[in-house]
């Protein structure tokens, strides 16, 4: 799976990105700066907001044990956190990918 993580804060993620490699829950850890968020007010409106999306690869299978050890570290801080399935990679990719995280 991608899992994805959006938050206002650059730093957050930088420290989240740095927390899943260490205890290699994602593979990897890429950050994209100054993505234009959209949502829809209460009120009707649209409220447009800069914001930073951390993407990493990991196994599906982690990412309850991911979201609880983040929900427990940032509590109110918690950032917004989702995955995609990946539903083709290269074979050699993957298994440089497994070896990376942790066994399930």
């Amino acid at each position: 799976m991608t899992l994805q993580i959006v938050s206002e804060s650059e730093l957050l993620l930088n420290e989240i990105a740095d927390y899943l490699l260490t205890e290699e829950l994602i593979a990897n850890a890429m950050l994209s700066s100054d993505v234009v968020f959209k949502m829809k007010q209460t009120d009707g409106s649209i409220r447009n907001s800069t914001q930073y999306v951390l993407k990493g690869i990991s196994k599906s299978l982690l990412f309850g044990e991911i979201n609880d050890r983040l929900r427990e570290r940032y509590g109110e801080k918690m950032p917004l956190l989702y995955s995609e399935p990946i539903i083709l990679i290269d074979p050699e990719h993957y298994k440089v990918i497994l070896d990376k995280v942790t066994k399930v």
